[in-house]
């Protein structure tokens, strides 16, 4: 399986200059490209936006990379606290947020209630320091497979599929109308925040079926460079890669927010996985990357989802 070619090869290529995981993690949060653009009613951030910071903090990423120091306090922020992929992927962007000398972080995670129940939650309010003006930023990092091949944000489902891309994009626009809340003006008041702007910082994979890589049909207003993968069946990938000589690593959910890049890597050959499989059933989906030994290391070639025979209809009882 070959992936889809990304005319970003400037930024995959500094990225790899990263050695560390966590800072190839805190990399891609920033620079990678959006999922989606071009839909103006979302609040959705330029992809400008992710492109120019990247390259301005390319130098001090870097600095983070060689300083065993600031290593391990980007190790220690990332372990702390849940280790939903969604709330460290929040930890990363905060951080990037709070090391920037044009930002300052005013709230994360702030929950907003009434007298009687919560309203809802701030992921991120920050204020521009050169302008004056408070950002409410919502993130979100998904991971949507098509389910049949078209451009409706609703036949693109998460492994499990009560999340589509069409609830997530509802349920953001829903968070970012939250300063509109009675519940929400004393507490923004009290601390004398008046939001601005808001906007949506979304980052992930959109999978395609292996069948329909050739003739794929991405979602509406999905950037040209996204990132963009492939899924099958437990079943389809026994019969399709059972005679493969590639190598492959099952990725754990920590791992799924940076491009494989290292000097060693327990890889396994297709039979091997399908094997594993049949002594160790995995509960509801793996993520795999395909690599190839490069000049010292293993590089990823591509990555997908390998999902239970019967999904997408089994998830709708899970």
């Amino acid at each position: 399986m070959s992936k889809p070619t990304n005319p970003r090869s400037d930024f995959l290529h500094a990225l790899l200059q990263c050695n560390h995981a966590e800072t190839r993690e805190l990399g891609w949060a920033v620079g990678s490209s959006p999922l989606l653009s071009d839909a103006p009613e979302q609040h959705l951030l330029s992809p400008d936006f992710f492109d120019e910071n990247w390259r301005e903090r390319l130098d001090w990423l870097l600095s983070i990379d060689a300083s065993e120091e600031k290593l391990n306090h980007l190790r220690n922020l990332l372990n702390s606290g849940s280790q939903r992929l969604g709330k460290r992927f929040e930890r990363l962007v905060t951080y990037w947020f709070e090391s920037h000398p044009r930002w300052t972080v005013e709230k994360s995670n702030w929950v907003v209630s009434d007298a009687k129940r919560t309203i809802g939650e701030f992921d991120l309010i920050a204020l521009n320091n050169d302008t004056g003006a408070y950002w409410h930023f919502e993130l979100a990092c998904k991971f949507y497979l098509s389910s049949k091949n078209t451009r409706h944000w609703n036949t693109w489902k998460g492994t499990n599929v009560r999340d589509d891309l069409q609830h997530k994009m509802d349920k953001l626009e829903q968070q970012l109308r939250l300063s509109d809340h009675p519940a929400a003006f004393e507490p923004l008041n009290s601390n004398g925040i008046e939001i601005e702007h808001r906007a949506v910082w979304m980052k992930g994979w959109f999978f395609h079926h292996f069948r329909d890589i050739s003739h794929s049909i991405p979602p509406r207003s999905a950037h040209r460079h996204c990132n963009v993968g492939w899924w099958c069946t437990q079943s389809e990938w026994h019969k399709w890669m059972s005679q493969s000589s590639s190598d492959w690593i099952e990725l754990s959910s920590l791992e799924w927010l940076q491009p494989i890049h290292s000097i060693s890597c327990n890889t396994l050959h297709a039979n091997q996985i399908i094997e594993k499989w049949i002594q160790q059933p995995f509960d509801r989906h793996q993520m795999l990357a395909q690599v190839i030994h490069r000049e010292g290391k293993f590089v990823e070639l591509s990555r997908g989802f390998v999902v239970h025979d019967d999904w997408p209809a089994q998830s709708r009882l899970e």
